[in-house]
C-alpha cells in the first residue's frame, strides 16, 4: 500500500514545523503559525522576520489560537488575513507596472497615492515583497531603458535623455554601474572589452552574470543556460566572451543566494520578482578577482580571491 504524505500530515510534530520556519516554507502556510515568545508576535510559516532563537519559538495550529493566548499579529505577513496580503501584493505589482510604463520617474509620494497608501507604508510594503526599495526599482527600470536604447538611438545623448535621465551627467556618474564599460563601448557592443561570464542556480531559474573590469555587465534570467549565454553573445557582439573561473563562479553562487527573493513577494508575477532579484544580484556579486600577489582593499595577498562590491 502507498503511503501519501499530505502537507497537513508533514507538519504535525515541532520538528518539521521549525524547519518550515528555517527555510521560510511557503508551503507550510495556513498548516500553523508560531510564535516568538520574546517579542509575543506570531507569524507564518513563510514570514521573512530575522529568524528567532528555537528556544523562543511556540507553535499553533491557527491564529486564532495564538490571539487567545494573548500574542498578536505580525505587521510584516499579516497572519490573520490572506485577503490583505493579496490586495498588498497587487498594488506592489501595480506600482511596478506605473514605474516600468512612465515616461518619467514618478516620485514615491505620487506612487503611494496611486495604489491607496501612505508614504511610509508603501516604502516598507515595497520592500518586504520586493527585497528593495521603491527608489531602487525605479533607477533599475530607468538603466533598463537606456541598455535598451542606446544600441538603437541616434546618439548616445537622444538614449540618455529619452530613458528619464535628467542629465547628461547624472547617466555618465552612474554608467559603470549601469553598463559595465562606457556608453561608447556599450553601444558598439562591447566592442574591445573582456568579458567574464558564469550561470548559476536560482529559485527563479538560471541566471547569467556578466562582469568586465568597470563592474558588472549583465544579469540575465528567464532561459536555460545555452539561450542566455546566447543572449550575451547578442548584446556583444563584439567583445571577447571568457568563462569565469572556479573562484568566481563560487562567488557568484554565494551571491545568488544573498539575493534570492523574499518569500513574501510570491504572488508577485515572475518578471516583477525577476527585475528585483536581477537588482540585488548586481549589488551583491563580485565584479574584481584580486590579481595574483595583490591585496584588495583590506586584505593581505590572497590569488584570485574575489572581491564584492558593497551594496549601494
Amino acid at each position: 500500500m502507498t503511503v501519501t504524505t499530505t502537507a497537513a500530515t508533514l507538519y504535525t510534530c515541532d520538528e518539521t514545523r521549525w524547519q518550515a520556519v528555517r527555510d521560510r516554507d511557503a508551503r507550510a502556510d495556513g498548516h500553523f503559525c508560531y510564535v516568538v515568545t520574546t517579542t509575543g508576535v506570531y507569524s507564518r510559516p513563510s514570514c521573512t522576520v530575522r529568524l528567532a532563537l528555537r528556544e523562543n519559538v511556540r507553535f499553533f495550529p491557527t491564529p486564532e489560537d495564538a490571539r487567545a493566548e494573548g500574542y498578536r499579529p505580525c505587521r510584516r505577513c499579516c497572519p490573520d488575513d490572506s485577503g490583505r496580503h493579496a490586495a498588498a501584493a497587487e498594488a506592489v505589482a501595480r506600482a511596478c507596472g506605473i514605474i516600468d510604463e512612465a515616461p518619467l520617474p514618478p516620485s514615491l509620494d505620487e506612487l503611494a497615492r496611486k495604489v491607496g497608501y501612505s508614504r511610509f507604508h508603501f516604502h516598507r510594503l515595497f520592500k518586504s515583497f520586493t527585497g528593495i526599495t521603491p527608489h531602487a526599482y525605479l533607477a533599475a527600470a530607468r538603466a533598463r531603458r537606456v541598455r535598451e536604447a542606446l544600441p538603437l538611438s541616434g546618439t548616445i545623448a537622444d538614449a540618455v535623455y529619452s530613458s528619464g535621465f535628467g542629465s547628461g551627467g547624472h547617466f555618465y556618474a552612474a554608467a559603470p554601474e549601469i553598463l559595465g564599460m562606457t556608453p561608447k563601448a556599450y553601444r558598439a557592443g562591447g566592442d574591445g572589452t573582456d568579458i567574464r561570464y558564469t550561470v548559476a542556480g536560482s529559485s527563479l531559474g538560471p541566471v547569467l552574470v556578466a562582469v568586465t573590469d568597470k563592474g558588472v555587465c549583465g544579469v540575465l534570467t528567464g532561459d536555460e543556460g545555452p539561450a542566455l549565454l546566447l543572449r550575451l553573445r547578442t548584446m556583444f557582439r563584439q567583445a571577447r566572451l571568457v568563462p569565469a573561473d572556479e573562484d568566481f563562479a563560487a562567488a557568484v553562487d554565494v551571491a545568488v543566494r544573498e539575493a534570492e527573493p523574499p518569500q513574501l513577494g510570491r504572488e508577485l508575477p515572475l518578471r516583477i520578482r525577476r527585475s528585483a532579484f536581477a537588482v540585488r544580484m548586481r549589488r551583491t556579486v563580485p565584479t574584481v578577482v584580486v590579481p595574483a600577489g595583490q591585496p584588495g582593499p583590506g586584505r593581505g595577498p590572497r590569488p584570485g580571491v574575489p572581491v564584492c562590491t558593497p551594496p549601494a
